[in-house]
C-alpha cells in the first residue's frame, strides 16, 4: 500500500514540473542571473577582453572594451592586420552616434542602437512584458525553452536552459542598416555562455553575435565590473569637423 501511495503521489506531482508558465520561467531565469538588481546591471557595466570578427569568410582577432550606461554605449576595438594595429571606436550617447576610425570621426545613424535597446535582457523584468511560449530546442547539446517577451510591440525571444534556467540565447528581428547602408529587417541572435559570478551578478563572459544566421562577432571577457564611473563626454562625438573629401583625396 505504501508503494502505491508513493506512486500516486509522484503522478500527482509530476505534471506540476512541466506546468510552469512562461512568466514563471522568466522569473526563474532572473533569479538564476542574480535577481532584478543583477538584470539592471546588465546595462550598467564595463567589460574588457578578446574579440573575433568574421567578415566575408575571414576572421580577425583583437581586443574589445565595452562600456554601457543605460541607453549609452561605447565600444573600443583594437584589431591586428599583419604587423599593423588599428583602433576603432563606436559610441552612442542616447540620441546620436558616431564612429572613430584611426582619428577619422564620422556621424552614423542611431537606428542600430535604437533597435538593440528594444531587445535586451531587461525585457525579462519589464512590467509591460507579455510572455508566451515559442518552442523547445537544443543549444550546444542542452535543452532550452523559448519564451517570447512582447513589450509594447517589441518582441524578443529568450531561450532558457531547462535545468539551470540560465539564459542561453536571445533572438529578435528589427530594422538595421545593412551592408548597402539601407534599412532592412534583420534577425539577430546573441549566444550567452561561460557565466561567472561578479559581485552577485551572473554575467556571461562569452557572447557570440549572429546576424542573418551567420556568425559576426565573438567576445571573451576577462574583466567585468558594474556601475562604472564614466563621464558623459566619453559617449559624445568629439568636436571635429566632417571630412567631406573623397577617399582618393584622403589617400593623397
Amino acid at each position: 500500500m505504501r508503494t502505491i501511495g508513493v506512486l500516486l503521489l509522484s503522478l500527482a506531482v509530476a505534471p506540476g514540473l512541466d506546468a510552469e508558465g512562461p512568466e514563471e520561467i522568466a522569473a526563474r531565469c532572473v533569479e538564476a542571473l542574480g535577481g532584478e538588481d543583477a538584470i539592471r546591471k546588465y546595462s550598467d557595466y564595463h567589460a574588457k577582453g578578446d574579440a573575433k570578427f568574421t567578415t566575408f569568410g575571414r576572421e580577425f582577432t583583437g581586443t574589445v572594451d565595452i562600456i554601457e550606461k543605460g541607453t549609452k554605449k561605447r565600444v573600443t576595438t583594437e584589431l591586428a592586420f599583419g604587423k599593423e594595429r588599428f583602433v576603432f571606436v563606436n559610441a552612442y550617447d542616447g540620441e546620436t552616434a558616431f564612429s572613430d576610425r584611426q582619428g577619422e570621426i564620422v556621424d552614423v545613424p542611431a537606428l542600430d542602437y535604437e533597435s538593440e535597446l528594444r531587445h535586451t535582457v531587461q525585457a525579462l523584468t519589464d512590467g509591460d512584458a507579455v510572455f508566451t511560449f515559442t518552442k523547445e530546442t537544443e543549444i550546444d547539446g542542452r535543452k532550452v525553452t523559448g519564451i517570447e517577451a512582447d513589450v509594447k510591440g517589441s518582441k524578443t525571444t529568450f531561450f532558457i536552459d531547462k535545468d539551470t534556467y540560465m539564459l542561453s540565447e536571445l533572438v529578435f528581428e528589427d530594422m538595421f542598416f545593412g551592408e548597402t547602408q539601407t534599412k532592412e529587417l534583420v534577425e539577430r541572435r546573441i549566444r550567452y555562455d561561460d557565466y561567472q559570478d561578479f559581485a552577485g551578478v551572473r554575467f556571461p563572459t562569452r557572447m557570440i553575435l549572429y546576424e542573418k544566421g551567420e556568425k559576426q562577432i565573438e567576445f571573451h571577457f576577462t574583466d567585468v565590473s558594474f556601475s562604472p564611473e564614466v563621464s558623459a563626454d566619453r559617449f559624445e562625438r568629439p568636436d571635429q569637423e566632417l571630412d567631406l573629401r573623397y577617399w582618393e583625396e584622403k589617400m593623397d
